[in-house]
């Protein structure tokens, strides 16, 4: 067997066996403590995962955080590129912009939760909580790709003559595409978890973070887990999509 083999495999195996290893030290820490309530056996939390695929309100919740996760995510996303955008050719509108940046950036999560409680319906606030912790990071990570674009070849583009459209299209993109991208990894996991935080505080109808508040206060461990493996599955799944379509952008430019 070659190396290149060799390590395709090991690729693909290493992180199962990860999670088998993950899977086996709970499995010991439940048989030590012995109390469902504090530790539920791996049988009795997975029986919980498959038996939640059988519930209607499964899906309404699953369907009602993905939604406000990609509302949250879109705005972030879109905001942050135009306003990247606007202020690497305006350095004044950058410096003014900084500071609400960086307040919005450092500003606590729970006190934004809680007055965004306050001021905004369930579903508004659970969006606002993601759009301000997410956005700053988007902001700064599309600046700084933008910014890493080789100024050597902007310059020769410039001497020589070349347009603007062919300028962005041929140089800009094709160079900060894969530290754009690197945000977005970085962030859109960040951004499913702070949603379903979000929920937890506002019990908002058809959420995932509702009912994981419910089997919390009906001291259901089991349930709990069941809901949280729920949300690393799907946290999963995004994090992965992502990276497909990074790889498959990258060679296409």
């Amino acid at each position: 067997m070659n190396k290149k083999r060799l390590y395709q495999i090991l690729n693909y195996a290493l992180p199962f066996v990860t999670v088998v290893i993950i899977v086996a030290v709970y499995a010991i820490i439940s048989k030590v403590v012995g109390i469902e309530l504090i530790a539920p056996s791996v049988g009795a939390t997975l029986k919980e995962f498959f038996a939640l695929f059988g519930q209607g309100y499964f899906y309404k919740a699953v369907g009602g955080t993905l939604l406000r996760a990609l509302i949250a995510y879109v705005l972030s996303f879109a905001l942050a590129l135009v306003l990247a955008i606007l202020t690497k050719f305006c350095a004044p509108l950058r410096r003014a912009f900084s500071p609400i940046v960086a307040l919005v950036r450092v500003l606590p999560t729970m006190s934004l939760v809680l007055l965004a409680l306050i001021w905004f319906k369930s579903f508004q606030a659970t969006v606002l909580v993601a759009f301000c912790v997410i956005f700053p990071m988007l902001y700064t990570g599309i600046c700084d790709a933008i910014d890493g674009v080789d100024k050597d070849l902007i310059e020769m583009a410039r001497v020589y003559g070349v347009s603007k459209s062919r300028l962005v299209s041929k140089l800009y993109i094709p160079q900060a595409l894969p530290s754009v991208f690197t945000s977005i990894k970085s962030s859109i996991g960040l951004n499913l978890k702070l949603i379903i935080s979000a929920e937890v505080l506002a019990q908002t109808a058809d959420s995932m973070g509702l009912y994981m508040q419910l089997a919390k206060l009906n001291l259901d461990t089991a349930i709990l887990l069941a809901w949280t493996i729920v949300a690393v599955v799907i946290g999963g799944i995004i994090e992965g999509i992502v990276s497909l379509i990074a790889k498959r952008a990258v060679k296409w430019l």
